[in-house]
């Protein structure tokens, strides 16, 4: 009996950490890119420049012109992304290791809005604020 429950106890804790594990060892180069990836549509704009956010401070992005691949830093992150539409998809990470994701939609005002999450986003995901506007 005793065996029993102490088998039951630690195939609990081992599907537990198998639950939380992928949240903390996403890659850039494998689920990220898979992630990025979904965001699929012709770039339709430009955010090549210095960006600001309350929070996360000032980002500098990088784009080419014509390319949809959309490279910077901030506020201490790496950042890798793309421009899906008047949409933009960001990974913020460090050594290859996903720390957010945030995915913002151009406005009239020229501003950035959407959300960002721990980790990678999806449908799911609560989001919290993320609000981009132009240096």
């Amino acid at each position: 009996m005793r065996r029993a429950m102490l088998c039951s106890i630690l195939t609990m804790m081992m599907f537990g950490a198998l639950l939380i594990a992928p949240a903390h060892g996403q890659r850039v180069a494998r689920e990220g890119k898979a992630w990025l990836d979904t965001c699929s549509e012709p770039a339709g704009l430009n955010v090549t420049g210095m960006w600001r956010d309350p929070k996360w401070g000032n980002l500098t992005l990088s784009q080419h012109q014509g390319s949809r691949q959309v490279l910077g830093s901030g506020d201490g992150w790496n950042i890798s992304g793309v421009v899906s539409g008047k949409t933009i998809c960001l990974l913020f990470f460090t050594s290859d290791k996903v720390g957010y994701s945030a995915k913002l939609t151009a406005e009239a005002s020229g501003n950035l809005n959407g959300g960002y999450v721990k980790g990678l986003l999806s449908e799911n995901s609560k989001t919290l604020p993320m609000n981009l506007a132009k240096n």
